[in-house]
């Protein structure tokens, strides 16, 4: 084989060694994708199991989101704080979502938590009151998203189960 002749073989190795390893690039950046999806949808899941444990140690907080009578103080300051952190992990989950790292279904999952946590009047209300501590955009989509919808009847049927 004449020098020519290696040359262009070596060209073709080139060639192959850059497309194999593009190809292997391309992978790692899928499976580093595939991680950091799942670790957001791992922190989505921590935070909303977080948020129910608290009605487990907490109960009186479905009253006070949804009882006739008007909570104490004390009960409100702490139905405020509890709709903060609820709708604080939402925002997260809106702006992991917005960013790329939380998938479409995902966010929409725990989205739908938002019309559960201002399911209320009264949790209306007091959103009203803390909003503006919340990205712009996410307050927006927020309102948007719970004026076109009634509240919540689950506090009224979770009463009537026997």
């Amino acid at each position: 084989m004449t020098l020519e002749e290696w040359s262009y073989v070596s060209q073709i190795l080139g060639v192959v060694l850059v497309v194999i390893t593009l190809i292997y690039l391309a992978l790692q950046v899928r499976q580093g994708t595939q991680l950091l999806l799942s670790e957001a949808r791992q922190v989505a899941l921590a935070t909303d199991q977080g948020g129910v444990y608290k009605f487990i140690d907490f109960p009186a907080l479905g009253r006070s989101m949804s009882g006739p009578d008007t909570p104490t103080f004390e009960e409100k300051t702490q139905l405020m704080f509890w709709i903060i952190s609820q709708m604080r992990a939402r925002e997260h989950e809106w702006l992991q979502y917005e960013a790329g790292a939380l998938d479409g279904d995902t966010w929409l999952s725990y989205r739908d938590v938002i019309f559960f946590v201002l399911g209320t009047p009264r949790n209306r209300e007091l959103w009203t009151l803390c909003s503006s501590y919340f990205n712009k955009g996410f307050v927006k989509m927020v309102n948007e998203m719970t004026n076109e919808v009634g509240h919540t009847d689950f506090w009224q049927r979770l009463e009537a189960v026997s």
